[in-house]
């Protein structure tokens, strides 16, 4: 039995967390070799890959530290395999498949990657190939992807939002003059994020952020720049939150400061919002006003949730050993008891999960402290416990894949 790992798709804090329980479960298993692509899919198709030292990863305890590196240590693409059957680059795939002798192959991604599982399946099924199996393994800040309670990496990256927002509340303070300061939050269509910026009013007791704004809501410029004045009124320094999605019901949000460009899925770039709000705030209001945008650190940095990285290394083993008999299926997480948290774990299909959105529910937004309540009783669980972090000379120091590759 061989097998074959690749990481999709945007990073996250703990995707190598469900890349080192993936490995753990094929060791355990025992498979007898177990390759890593290099760039996802791409790393297959050119045969990009690298092939795991099994005896070193367990001596020198190499899961351990793959579960305090942030980002993608295999690589990732943004690439999108044709909906034609008869592309080039599915023959190519199972070509280096088929060389390796491969049994099982896991690739970890978001919804965009859950296509991919999808279409390698549909290949295999329309070309009647056998003895290889194709699992996905669900991640994404975004925290959007379907049938799950939530997404590994979610966790870690609203972590890391609420601890710079509340580290930017102790300096937008000090100063006693009118002030407005816009964080601006990844997630395009969904506002998950941006909507668990409100555990910082909770841990805090207090506003935090003054101001919340999601892709699901509808509101006007004037409605926006109405409530800024009034909040005002009651507060010196405001800070208001915003997915970069969020657009008002007029797009006058979308007039450009930068361009656009796609990805390979068609996604456009929507960073800006904040900057374009500050710029509107600061010529409307004449008042100091700013923005800042969290972009990529969201993703990938240190402040890495304990129950994110267990919660993703569970996936990415149960990915795994569900490749050793069958495919086409996803595992998922649920969360079992609304009171006190626990989750347990299933799978899906890929039809389930690829190219589909989950948004906030219309129920949560209807106000503010409707909102509150609902994002702290679903979010503070995921972000609870830190992972240990090496150092050396006062910095992070981070396994390489050097350390655990033939």
């Amino acid at each position: 039995m061989n097998a074959i790992i690749a990481q999709s798709g945007g990073p996250t804090s703990v995707i190598n967390s469900s890349l080192a329980g993936a490995i753990s479960a094929y060791i355990e298993n025992g498979f007898d070799h177990i390759y890593l692509s290099l760039n996802g899919i791409e790393g297959i198709i050119s045969g990009n890959y690298r092939e795991v030292d099994k005896d070193s990863f367990i001596r020198n305890k190499i899961s351990e530290k793959l579960m305090a590196r942030p980002s993608s240590i295999l690589g990732s693409c943004r690439f999108k395999l044709s909906d034609d059957m008869e592309d080039e680059n599915y023959k190519q795939i199972f070509q280096t498949l088929e060389e390796l002798e491969i049994t099982s192959l896991v690739y970890i991604g978001g919804n965009d990657s859950m296509d991919t599982v999808m279409k390698l399946n549909s290949y295999m099924d329309c070309n009647n190939i056998s003895g290889i199996n194709v699992i996905g393994c669900p991640k994404t800040i975004d925290n959007d992807l379907c049938q799950m309670d939530h997404s590994p990496g979610f966790g870690s990256a609203a972590k890391f939002i609420n601890q710079s927002i509340l580290t930017l509340r102790t300096d937008v303070d000090i100063y006693n003059l009118k002030s407005v300061t816009f964080v601006e939050i990844m997630g395009r269509n969904a506002g998950w994020l941006a909507a668990s910026s409100l555990l910082s009013n909770h841990q805090a007791g207090k506003d935090v952020v003054n101001l919340l704004y999601l892709p699901e809501d509808n509101k006007s410029l004037d409605e926006i720049i109405e409530e800024i004045k009034k909040a005002l009124k009651s507060e010196n320094n405001l800070i208001v939150a915003l997915a970069e999605g969020f657009r008002d019901r007029e797009r006058l949000l979308d007039k450009p400061m930068f361009s656009n460009t796609d990805d390979g899925f068609n996604h456009k770039i929507v960073a800006g919002v904040g900057q374009r709000l500050a710029d509107i705030i600061r010529s409307d209001l004449q008042i100091k006003s700013r923005a800042v945008e969290l972009s990529i650190l969201q993703r990938t940095n240190t402040t890495i949730s304990k129950t994110d990285a267990k919660e993703a290394y569970e996936l990415g083993y149960k990915a795994a050993k569900l490749s050793k008999d069958k495919t086409n299926l996803i595992p998922i997480l649920i969360r079992e008891d609304a009171d006190q948290y626990k989750v347990t774990y299933t799978e899906v299909r890929p039809e389930k999960i690829a190219n589909l959105e989950k948004k906030i529910p219309e129920e949560w937004i209807k106000d503010k402290n409707t909102l509150q309540e609902k994002i702290v009783n679903y979010a503070l669980p995921l972000i609870e416990g830190e992972v240990n972090q090496k150092y050396k000379n006062g910095l992070p120091v981070f396994v390489r894949l050097d350390d655990f590759i033939l």
